[in-house]
């Protein structure tokens, strides 16, 4: 799997795009350690080809700093401490932030007590799910990550927006083989990628993403409303994204449905509050490390060395894909659309920051490198 910039993208480096997004942070009063967590976060996503997680949330992040309702400095608190079980509240601070660190908590507990659980309360967008619990699983731990947000997307059969995309991720170790690492929306697409196809001008979007504002299905990327995105599965992906919703708003004591924690969040889909659970289990406790990890191994190499159906190059695993496009992004390039470039340039100049560089000899992005 290689990467190339396809026609009208242009290439940047992970290090110049970490850069340019910590730098954008920094002019919204973001502290510059929390900036560059951050960043690493959204660069990691675009290494890994998650795009729709990537540098294009920095609008976003922006808007919601310009505005007030993303505070700059993320300040996590405990609000309970029952060995196994922790409770703490983001503060309505960055996501990254809380999440890291309830990451580090519940892979910390899961080796003292053998299964842990730590619910964040008022803590804002994760990001991709996965950089969490792939962090908790290069531990030797098994991660379960759930989380909820604004009321955008319809219960099953309805049209009044109850639910967010509601993601989870679940990763797993192994041995010699790379990490699982499962992380999807319980709707048919994440919202962001609908967002990015909008924000590229992608004339459709594949059957089965998103219906139009009336819940009528539709193709077309400009009539999708991301209010209005297909639960993947039906009834199935909303019966997850129930439990997801259960968990991670009713359980964690944060926002959930209509029901708002605190008055400070707008409300529907511009809420930012959120609730996260995570959940991890020390393998340790089944059987030794290196028997459960070598199990794991043989189980990935007899998947993937199955027989393919026709038509199929290859059995993928979770997190496989992901794993090689990241290798490839780090030798070639990022690719990111000129959209995308010329909007952090324009976040950037807004607040004083050095522009993004893009990588050398590529003329095609709005401004030149």
């Amino acid at each position: 799997m290689t990467t190339q910039a396809t026609t009208g993208q242009v290439l940047v480096t992970a290090q110049d795009l970490r850069a340019a997004l910590s730098a954008i942070l920094v002019g919204h009063q973001v502290p510059s350690d929390q900036a560059e967590v951050i960043a690493e976060l959204l660069a990691e996503a675009d290494l890994r080809g998650v795009d729709s997680h990537g540098a294009h949330l920095m609008s976003m992040y922006a808007s919601r700093l310009a505005d007030g309702h993303l505070t700059p400095r993320t300040t996590v608190t405990t609000l309970a401490d029952n060995g196994s079980a922790v409770v703490l509240d983001g503060g309505l601070g960055f996501g990254q932030i809380a999440g890291l660190e309830a990451a580090k908590l519940v892979s910390a507990r899961a080796a003292e007590h053998g299964v842990a659980a730590v619910a964040v309360r008022e803590t804002t967008h994760l990001g991709a799910l996965g950089a969490y619990t792939a962090r908790v699983a290069a531990e030797g731990r098994i991660c379960l990550c759930v989380q909820n947000g604004p009321t955008f997307v319809p219960p099953f059969g309805g049209i009044t927006p109850l639910m967010s995309t509601n993601p989870l991720s679940y990763a797993i170790p192994a041995g010699e083989e790379p990490t699982i690492v499962y992380d999807i929306a319980t709707t048919a697409v994440a919202g962001n990628k609908l967002l990015l196809a909008k924000k590229r001008g992608d004339p459709t979007i594949p059957p089965g993403w998103a219906n139009d504002t009336s819940g009528r299905p539709t193709t077309d990327t400009q009539a999708a409303s991301v209010r209005h995105l297909q639960w993947f599965g039906g009834h199935k992906g909303f019966g997850l994204a129930l439990l997801v919703e259960l968990l991670a708003g009713v359980l964690a004591g944060s926002s959930f449905g209509t029901t708002e924690r605190t008055a400070s969040p707008l409300h529907g889909d511009a809420r930012i509050a959120k609730g996260v659970v995570f959940i991890a289990i020390d393998p340790e406790r089944f059987a030794q490390r290196e028997v459960f990890t070598a199990a794991v191994d043989t189980l990935i190499r007899e998947i993937r060395g199955s027989e393919p159906a026709v038509g199929v190059d290859r059995i993928w695993l979770p997190g496989e894909p992901e794993h090689e496009r990241q290798k490839a992004r780090s030798r070639d390039g990022i690719p990111l659309s000129p959209v995308l470039v010329d909007e952090l340039r324009r976040l950037a100049a807004a607040v004083g920051a050095p522009p993004l560089r893009v990588r050398a000899g590529d003329d095609t992005a709005p401004g030149g490198a």
